[in-house]
């Protein structure tokens, strides 16, 4: 087979490969077909555009906002966990476009997603209840299933996120 035809194929297989059409397990034995056992370098470019810096940015300022419209506004209540909720849906929305996204496979999503979520159920159950206790139950749940959930996923942040906050809460309640 020609050099230039072979070139082409193996360019091919490790596009379909970044673009995952085909298990890497496969696309990596026909690169070592095609390429006849040589180590090839693969050069993968990522290009960050500015609609995805602008998400980027827009998630981390979702974190701060959903707590100033909780805690430093004069709204309703009710106004209150609407907009809440809104913020949290635009930062699920963003965690899943960077989960799904190579380029921004970054934890700070996941962790942003799940303080707004800490926030919003921490607002609904006090208003809700209007009792701390069951306030620190909830956030302990929470915290806990945090660990939980680093654990199960190996994810050194979350894991450290949820045992702070877990430590965090047990000193508020027993001390």
């Amino acid at each position: 087979m020609a050099v230039e035809k072979k070139e082409i194929i193996i360019r091919e297989i490790q596009q379909w490969k970044q673009s995952r059409l085909l298990p890497g397990k496969y696309c990596d034995f026909l690169l070592a077909l095609y390429s006849q056992g040589e180590e090839r370098e693969e050069t993968t470019e990522y290009h960050m555009n500015l609609k995805l810096v602008f998400l980027l940015f827009s998630n981390i300022l979702m974190l701060p906002l959903t707590f100033l419209v909780i805690n430093f506004t004069e709204l309703p209540d009710r106004l209150q966990i609407f907009l809440a909720f809104i913020f949290l849906a635009i930062s699920f929305a963003c965690y899943r476009l960077f989960s799904s996204n190579q380029v921004l496979k970054i934890p700070v999503s996941k962790l942003i997603l799940l303080a707004n979520l800490l926030l919003v159920t921490v607002e609904l159950v006090e208003w809700w209840t209007k009792h701390q206790g069951a306030v620190a139950i909830v956030v302990t749940i929470q915290l806990i299933t945090w660990l939980a959930i680093g654990m199960k996923q190996k994810d050194k942040y979350l894991f450290g996120a949820g045992m702070i906050g877990t430590i965090m809460v047990l000193y508020y309640v027993f001390i």
